[in-house]
């Protein structure tokens, strides 16, 4: 093979030895942290319901929709995005 040829696939080799060292070591971060620290667990006293809508919220945004289309429009469902 010539010299060029020979670089070319020793930058390939390389690159990919170097990528599977970072997906490593990433993973392996990534291994510790789970194990050594969990996430913390919410007991159900503490737990609401974070998805519904407040009536002053709903109050305002039907407000709202009454404002800008003059009356025509209609809120039939509100939900928050996650």
């Amino acid at each position: 093979m010539t010299l060029p040829v020979q670089v070319f696939i020793l930058g390939l080799l390389t690159v990919f030895l170097v990528l599977l060292v970072v997906v490593g070591t990433g993973n392996a971060i990534i291994w510790v942290v789970n194990r050594h620290f969990p996430p913390p667990v919410k007991d159900a006293a503490s737990i609401e319901d974070t998805r519904a809508v407040k009536a002053e919220h709903m109050a305002v945004i039907t407000a709202a929709v009454q404002t800008e289309t003059r009356g025509k429009g209609k809120v039939t469902k509100i939900e928050k995005l996650p």
